[in-house]
């Protein structure tokens, strides 16, 4: 039972520790105008999808529809359009018009998702810590019977 809920902990902080990875990348590159695969860069965001943890320990088919993992599905680029930022003096400015393509990030925005990833990373982690200590009261408690 208890390897079960480490299980799900640790499918959890794995897939926050991509997501704040991610917005960390999106907050350093706020302001890149040029990349290797040419343009802006492009905000990227972490999906999530939900497993079914196959598990004998428990009888009833509710219990078991309840347990699920955390798994990263994917890593996908924004499509909104860059925005456009007057600055004749920019390297990347077009010439005719001294428009420069910006990536579409909000920094406050990215800031938000990167306390609540930390927060689920956070929390996942005390599941950790206290399934070790529940497993540890078991077992201490067997061995002194």
């Amino acid at each position: 039972m208890f390897d079960k809920v480490l299980d799900i902990a640790a499918s959890a902080m794995s897939a926050n520790r991509l997501r704040i990875n991610t917005v960390a990348s999106n907050i350093a590159n706020a302001r890149t105008t040029r990349t290797e695969e040419g343009g802006p860069y492009k905000r990227r965001d972490v999906t999530f999808q939900a497993e079914n943890v196959q598990t004998e320990s428990f009888s009833n088919a509710l219990d078991q529809a309840a347990l699920k993992t955390v798994r990263v599905g994917k890593v996908v680029e924004d499509s909104k359009e860059p925005q456009m930022v007057y600055d004749p003096g920019h390297p990347d400015a077009d010439q005719k018009t001294g428009m420069v393509a910006m990536p579409n990030i909000n920094v406050v925005t990215e800031m938000t998702n990167m306390i609540t990833a930390s927060a689920a990373y956070k929390a996942a982690a005390e599941v950790v810590n206290i399934t070790k200590e529940m497993s540890s009261a078991v077992r201490g408690i067997f061995n002194r019977l």
